[in-house]
């Protein structure tokens, strides 16, 4: 296997780990990290300019969008929430509502993964516009990716334990 191909291998294993796989932070992926979790509890902020889970999933749901874009050389587009990077969560935070954009956070991730999938190893040694290769972008969104996992996983502790 060439270098790029193992690189496409991992940035695979770490943004769609196959069945059984534990990642190497150990956590759940960013869809796995929000089963369970409901509209209240996604809502719920734990202090003044903290962030809520709903917060973060829409955030990550727009870097996995932006990449895609950038990977891809697509031109300016429109997510479908504003503003972009911290979309808004929506005034009212039902489970329809958290549902919906739980499912926008999922179809960002797949179309992602899927045009990780379509990249030659000449593609990741592309330079992006932002001088990044197209492999640094991708394993950057990899551990954004783990970050937010990780601050999920905490905001979910810390609304367990407010009692």
């Amino acid at each position: 296997m060439e270098e790029a191909d193992v690189r496409t291998f991992e940035i695979l294993r770490l943004l769609d780990p196959p069945e059984g796989f534990k990642l190497w932070h150990g956590g759940p992926t960013v869809n796995g990290c929000l089963r369970g979790v409901d509209a209240r509890q996604a809502a719920w902020r734990p202090g003044n300019n903290r962030s809520s889970i709903w917060m973060l999933a829409l955030h990550i749901a727009y870097w996995k969008y932006a990449v895609r874009r950038r990977i891809l050389g697509l031109p300016q587009g429109s997510f479908p929430r504003k503003p972009s990077n911290f979309p808004a969560v929506p005034e009212f935070r039902t489970e329809d509502s958290w549902k919906k954009d739980r499912q926008l956070l999922k179809s960002e991730d797949r179309k992602l993964v899927e045009a990780v999938r379509q990249l030659t190893p000449d593609d990741l040694e592309t330079t992006l516009p932002s001088g990044n290769r197209t492999a640094d972008q991708l394993f950057g969104i990899a551990l954004h990716d783990a970050y937010h996992v990780a601050q999920i996983q905490l905001i979910k502790r810390l609304y367990s334990d407010r009692e």
